[in-house]
């Protein structure tokens, strides 16, 4: 079967798996996601059986906000090479995402469901150790059902993941400052 570029549509001759890569890495440099799944693509075309190639695609569409296509790609990499440790990670990863966007949405809800958010970011840290993003949103919704220590918890682990994350920083900060103020009024109503 003929093969066609993907940005002129012309027919090629004589192209492998690997120089399709090499193009889909060119159009990753130069910014063209689109363009570098085209290659990707065209690369799986002519190696239909080649786990590393839809691995690589599996990263890119991942990036570019492909998430379907993306976990498509991991699950079929995995399938191809079921005893590469790395296919299987990424997999686990990209399932992790799509928990904590399920999870996110229940949280950001008018009337948000903490209780339907918590096993569904519980999996996500078990899929992905190193989410600090799921554990940012542990952290949000267990303090929705009342739980203040343990939501500190949580924003601690995603701060000791990633010591950058803004949000962590303020929300840590804001519930520090409101169990201080807790444990005052507490102690104000109940002295020794």
């Amino acid at each position: 079967h003929m093969l066609y570029h993907p940005r002129t549509g012309k027919e090629m001759v004589s192209v492998d798996g690997e120089s399709c890569l090499k193009e889909a890495y060119g159009a990753i440099l130069r910014g063209d996601f689109e363009l570098a799944l085209k290659w990707f693509r065209q690369a799986i075309e002519l190696e239909p059986d080649n786990a590393s190639y839809y691995y690589k695609a599996s990263v890119t569409g991942a990036r570019s906000g492909k998430t379907a296509l993306a976990k498509a790609w991991a699950e079929k990499a995995v399938e191809l090479a079921p005893d590469e440790p790395v296919y299987r990670m990424h997999l686990k990863a990209l399932e992790a995402r799509e928990l904590i966007g399920e999870a996110r949405v229940k949280l950001e809800m008018a009337e948000p469901r903490p209780e339907e958010a918590i096993p569904l970011l519980v999996r996500a840290k078990e899929l992905d150790p190193l989410s600090a993003e799921a554990r940012l949103l542990l952290g949000i919704a267990v303090k929705g059902i009342g739980d203040l220590r343990a939501a500190i918890g949580h924003l601690k682990e995603a701060l000791q993941l990633d010591p950058q994350h803004a949000e962590a920083r303020r929300l840590l900060a804001e519930w520090r400052k409101e169990r201080r103020r807790l444990v005052k009024q507490y102690y104000h109503i109940h002295p020794n």
